[in-house]
């Protein structure tokens, strides 16, 4: 069971760094989010700093270290994890002055 979870969270830690990276870089985003995300540097960033710490949690569920360290970096990882949902979430917020665009049923682009 362990080694699915671990599995699970290195595929997971690489798709969220392979994602991010190519937001970050490309500007290219999965196809659900184009419409959504207004800035895909910022959106990829927050993204790769999410998938450092899912690959965090992937390398501690293998290497045990030191219980009262590893009770810090939970702390310090979560801050990380907090901070990078929360670019994600500036990044798909209208900048002032940008124009919304259309939505509902009939819009046109």
């Amino acid at each position: 069971m362990l080694i699915a979870l671990d599995v699970l969270l290195f595929l997971t830690a690489a798709f969220c760094l392979a994602v991010g990276i190519t937001a970050a870089t490309s500007l290219r985003l999965l196809p659900w989010l184009v419409r959504k995300v207004r800035r895909p540097r910022l959106w990829g960033a927050g993204y790769i700093l999410f998938g450092v710490v899912v690959l965090y949690h992937a390398v501690d569920a293998l290497v045990h270290f030191n219980p009262s360290l590893g009770l810090v970096l939970t702390f310090v990882t979560t801050a990380i994890a907090l901070a990078g949902l929360g670019m994600m979430g500036f990044a798909q917020r209208v900048a002032p002055g940008t124009p919304t665009p259309p939505a509902g049923p009939g819009a046109t682009e």
